[in-house]
């Protein structure tokens, strides 16, 4: 199964998009700490480029679920719905497992919570959305005007 132009676009905007707000990130956690207004340690990084992997991960996920559910529903007419929603659920528990190790293994590896490791962690996974927005704004990205709330999609 190949992604179609449109969406493989999306995808490698959202990829490029994510990788440059978690560089953006650490250089921000970075020189809070040059600052000393936090403490900095290796785990931020990690912490970082893991939830930016996990969420970049679910992004190509997501656009190969729907490719797939869209290539069913053309090809043997089955329901697009049960596709998508199956993929959803799944990337749903991918990032419900990636919150909990970001919570518990600074927990474990330093007897205490650290909340800053934990929110450089969580913070990627806005970072698609606000990718998303930003290639909105700039206009490489459009919104679908063809749909609205009112004939059935969230647009």
């Amino acid at each position: 199964m190949n992604l179609d132009g449109d969406v493989k676009k999306l995808a490698m905007s959202v990829t490029c998009g994510c990788s440059i707000l978690c560089v953006i990130e650490i250089v921000l956690v970075s020189l809070l700490a040059a600052t000393g207004l936090v403490t900095f340690n290796p785990l931020i990084i990690a912490s970082s480029i893991g939830g930016t992997l996990v969420i970049v991960l679910c992004f190509w996920w997501m656009a190969k679920s729907i490719q797939k559910a869209l290539d069913e529903a053309t090809k043997e007419g089955k329901n697009i719905n049960a596709g998508v929603a199956k993929g959803y659920n799944q990337r749903l528990f991918a990032q419900a497992i990636w919150i909990v190790l970001d919570i518990f293994v600074p927990k474990m590896i330093y007897g205490d919570f650290v909340p800053l490791i934990t929110i450089c962690g969580l913070l990627p996974l806005l970072f698609p959305r606000i990718s998303i927005l930003v290639s909105q704004a700039k206009g490489k990205l459009k919104k679908n005007k063809n749909i609205s709330s009112e004939e059935g999609g969230e647009g």
